[in-house]
């Protein structure tokens, strides 16, 4: 995979904050969007990479989180409404009239939202293994994750969570937690330490938002306003229920379905060549 150039900008939001992207590439515009919430967009890099020779790939440090992670954070500034104006706010200051999305997880959430409030401003999302359009796949997923660990990964998660916080704690909780999303759990112990480091997850950021979630997402009333092109990637053993993947189909007629197969939560882990063949393929 080449290495493409990047460059750290920052840019003002309309509640005066300064929030951060790397862009990577040259071409028509695309803003990653990362999961979590919590996650820092770095892990995102090699998917910017893998599109750099014909996109500029705007990989978005959500408030809260990554480069964007020096600001106050409390209920006023950590929510979905605050979210939602900062990508507005960010598309004005790269001087776009609309914008094309592609977020993963969380961020798929965050890019329904975004078309769901300004259809007239998003010109494409491309949703990688999305949360739903409300919060009901939520409990799902809670039971998924229990279901999905080895008895192995269930000791040491027990283990590393009764220890003093410690930066080693933290990440041993971390690796441990989400080897339950991928498929192939050895290929998750490998893959999963360096995207960690890359990306470190903010804790009080994610209980922020989510408290937020639970009383304000929902999109059933709202997404089929938006009409534009959507693509859904779904790994076939993803964490997430597959059911969410049929509420958004019902609610945007156009969207465009197309799975990967033998892979979790992170294709671009489990089966990067073809992710990223059909990642490029639809944007």
């Amino acid at each position: 995979l080449q290495i493409a150039a990047q460059e750290i900008k920052s840019f003002k939001t309309s509640d005066g904050e300064t929030l951060y992207f790397r862009t990577v590439g040259k071409g028509f515009k695309v803003i990653l969007l990362s999961g979590g919430p919590g996650f820092g967009a770095d892990y995102l890099t090699t998917w910017a990479d893998s599109l750099s020779r014909d996109f500029e790939c705007i990989l978005f440090h959500q408030r809260g989180t990554g480069l964007s992670s020096n600001v106050k954070l409390d209920s006023s500034t950590i929510n979905l409404k605050r979210a939602v104006q900062d990508l507005d706010d960010l598309r004005k200051n790269l001087g776009q009239e609309k914008l094309t999305l592609c977020g993963h997880s969380w961020g798929g959430m965050l890019a329904q939202v975004y078309a769901s409030t300004f259809p007239e401003k998003t010109e494409k999302i491309v949703l990688v293994n999305p949360g739903g359009p409300d919060m009901s796949f939520w409990s799902i997923l809670d039971d998924n994750i229990p279901m999905r660990r080895y008895p192995a990964e269930r000791n040491s998660l027990e283990y590393w969570t009764n220890q003093p916080d410690s930066e080693l704690a933290l990440f041993k909780r971390a690796l441990f937690f989400n080897l339950s999303f991928f498929y192939d759990h050895e290929t998750g112990l490998k893959k999963m330490p360096p995207m960690l480091k890359l990306s470190p997850f903010n804790e009080k950021m994610y209980n922020l938002m989510m408290k937020d979630l639970y009383l304000n997402y929902n999109l059933n009333s709202s997404l089929g306003h938006y009409k534009n092109p959507c693509i859904i990637l779904r790994s076939r053993q993803d964490i997430i229920p597959a059911e969410v993947i049929c509420q958004i189909k019902e609610l945007l007629p156009q969207a465009e379905i197309i799975t990967i197969e033998r892979s979790g939560h992170f294709p671009h882990l489990e089966q990067p060549d073809e992710f990223y063949k059909i990642l490029k393929k639809v944007l």
